[in-house]
């Protein structure tokens, strides 16, 4: 009996998929659905400290003649928003039997502390924070940055008892050493990668314009080349690969590689719910052609430390096929 469930941050899934953050998971009848499909837990939509600031700027913008009204505000929009979020939390644990995992967009500690014992009190399972703001500024050094996102995990961690996992980009110094970092500040999970906004430039009206929102086939090689890595550096951290995961085949390679669990969302906006029944059944199939009886049996196979060669996986390997095809 081939068994496809697994223990991500502590918690059973009863299959490697997850639902990755998105608008597809703040609607509760798409969420049923991807629990009747065998998606393995949900990752609902981001609550966004940059949304709800914009909010009250919008409001205090207009509403000049009440300056006064600025706390009021700011605590009326911030309250609102997170109420809501509370609800879908409620909502959906009420009617799925899945994980349901909770998501914060941040980026400082501010009230998220008091938000995440908020969120963990609506009954939500694990939290995934999402800590992004463009550094600008070259004053500030990459330590301090990271620095910043470690005690944001320290003190959302710390405060709450569920699982929380770090949804970081890829552009640190050494990924390996941060995320190392992450796991020592509490975090009992990491997401590679975070798949930022992307503008674009029309050159047609000569404005900037926003680039496809979706990923695409072969994104997910650069998740594969550091998870592969990370988690053979990194132990006892679990890994999720999200991006570019469009394929079974992709999802496959990912876990051969390291990750314990893949998010899926392109795929579910051009596909709808029921691909992940695809998803199931290929994994399943790939595993009986191979004799795996269990995910534990090949997940980070093929990873960094175990591979006979390993130099595949740096970079300067690029360079010789560079080599290879310029003849």
């Amino acid at each position: 009996m081939l068994d496809i469930s697994v223990d991500y941050m502590g918690l059973s899934l009863k299959a490697p998929f997850l639902a990755a953050s998105s608008g597809y998971t703040a609607d509760i009848e798409k969420i049923v659905a991807l629990a009747h499909t065998g998606m393995g837990a949900i990752v609902l939509k981001s609550l966004f400290e940059e949304q709800i600031n914009n909010e009250v700027q919008f409001l205090e913008d207009h509403s000049a003649e009440y300056p006064e009204n600025a706390d009021f505000l700011q605590r009326y929009v911030t309250d609102h928003s997170v109420g809501k979020y509370l609800d879908l939390i409620k909502e959906v644990k009420q009617r799925v039997d899945i994980p349901v995992i909770a998501s914060i967009n941040c980026f400082n500690r501010g009230s998220w502390v008091n938000f995440a014992k908020e969120i963990e009190s609506a009954g939500a399972d694990a939290l995934e924070v999402n800590i992004y703001s463009l550094p600008l500024s070259p004053l500030r050094s990459s330590s301090e940055i990271e620095m910043e996102y470690n005690s944001v995990v320290k003190a959302i961690s710390s405060a709450i008892k569920i699982p929380v996992a770090v949804k970081i980009g890829e552009n640190f110094t050494n990924l390996a050493d941060f995320v190392c970092s992450l796991q020592g500040y509490g975090a009992s999970a990491v997401v590679l990668f975070n798949r930022f906004y992307r503008p674009d430039i029309s050159l047609k009206s000569l404005q900037l314009v926003t680039a496809s929102p979706f990923s695409s086939k072969g994104e997910y090689t650069r998740e594969l080349r550091w998870i592969a890595i990370i988690s053979s550096l990194v132990r006892g951290l679990d890994l999720s690969a999200s991006t570019g995961i469009h394929e079974p085949s992709a999802a496959i390679k990912l876990m051969l590689a390291g990750a314990k669990t893949v998010q899926l969302c392109s795929v579910l906006y051009q596909q709808g719910p029921f691909v992940v029944a695809n998803f199931v059944d290929e994994l399943k199939n790939f595993m009986q052609e191979k004799g795996f009886n269990k995910i534990s049996d090949f997940c980070g196979m093929l990873n960094y430390g175990k591979i006979m060669h390993p130099e595949k996986f740096e970079r300067v390997q690029f360079l010789k096929m560079g080599d290879k095809y310029s003849r």
